[in-house]
């Protein structure tokens, strides 16, 4: 049996369904071959996980360009597929299951945009929120009429020996020899982001604590420079900047390497829960019910605002989400993982 799956995108969507693919591969001996459509930008994503086969990119840019869908369309069709995962529920991704021809087209019953019209299987959700990879679990126990009780696997993962040497040359850079505390400030929506000079203070509060603790920030090319502003505001924590210096394979080995992520919402939080980093998230725009790290060792810190979660891109009240929330509240949660004997590697 050949099955394809279609997760084009998000980061933090593409690795909610990593859960579904292990589960695909464990508990289904009869796939024979496991692939992937997804977003030409996130390939590096798909690559970290160990269950799939092939990897088919969709041109996301350049898709109106005919040379370009002419070349996806004869990548996807070049396998005949027994099955066909859309876990994205949008109209480009019911066009590509309806496209690849495949005996079963399956996907979500609630699918948006008119998607389930090119599905010849649909699953419906049960009414209670449920998280957004309990979702794609519940979509591959449906098809393939697998036990709800059944155990989910741990994804395998797997990260490419460049990263984990450039995870060797990066760590070289940060002082100190004691546990690694990853940081992620920032996210692609601004009432996402919590206070620099609040997250500064947690750091500061860590190093106090621990002062051999090596505390590197994480982001993108366009965060550098809240980046060293927080490092600024931090001056005893000593924090190294790394934000839009790391390849995807890089970010996950030092993910891998850290003992704990302090994060918002975003992309790297559900990398870093992928690959067993405890997360300690800070939550306020948004609901960690649905989009929470993944799994049951994670810590969630949620905004007293009354509007929390707003679900709004931007701050509908202007307001901060740390309002009557201590640092050392958090700071308190996150010492005991930092807190071992010996150097951490």
């Amino acid at each position: 049996m050949r099955v394809l799956i279609v997760k084009p995108s998000s980061i933090g969507d593409v690795l909610h369904t990593f859960p579904a693919v292990a589960l695909l591969r464990r508990a289904v001996p009869e796939v024979a071959a496991l692939d992937w459509v997804v977003n030409d930008s996130l390939m590096d994503v798909v690559r970290l996980c160990g269950d799939v086969d092939r990897i088919i990119p969709f041109p996301r840019k350049t898709a109106w360009r005919p040379s370009a869908l002419f070349h996806f369309m004869h990548e996807l069709r070049a396998e005949r597929y027994d099955v066909v995962l859309d876990f994205q529920g949008l109209l480009r991704s019911g066009l590509i299951t309806y496209f690849s021809h495949a005996n079963v087209r399956a996907g979500f019953a609630c699918a948006r945009e008119g998607a389930s019209w090119f599905y010849n299987q649909k699953v419906a959700l049960p009414e209670m929120h449920a998280h957004a990879a309990d979702k794609n679990l519940t979509l591959v126990r449906e098809v393939f009429h697998l036990p709800d009780d059944l155990p989910t696997p741990t994804a395998k993962i797997h990260i490419p020996a460049n990263g984990n040497a450039e995870a060797d040359r990066l760590a070289e850079r940060l002082p100190g020899k004691g546990p690694l505390l990853a940081v992620c400030f920032s996210s692609r929506w601004p009432s996402k982001n919590w206070p620099l000079p609040f997250l500064a203070q947690i750091l500061e509060l860590v190093t106090a604590a621990i002062p051999d603790v090596r505390i590197w920030l994480l982001g993108a090319q366009n965060d550098v420079s809240d980046g060293d502003r927080l490092a600024t505001l931090a001056p005893h924590a000593r924090p190294v900047n790394l934000a839009g210096k790391t390849s995807f394979g890089g970010l996950a080995a030092l993910l891998a390497r850290s003992r704990a992520l302090m994060t918002v919402d975003s992309g790297p939080m559900h990398l870093a829960a992928a690959l067993g980093t405890r997360c300690f998230a800070l939550f306020g725009a948004t609901d960690p019910v649905l989009t929470g790290p993944y799994g049951p060792a994670h810590v969630v810190f949620r905004s007293p605002c009354p509007d929390s979660p707003c679900l709004e891109r931007n701050c509908p009240r202007h307001a901060d989400c740390t309002a009557n929330l201590a640092p050392d509240t958090i700071a308190t949660s996150i010492l005991p993982f930092l807190q071992t004997q010996g150097t951490v590697q």
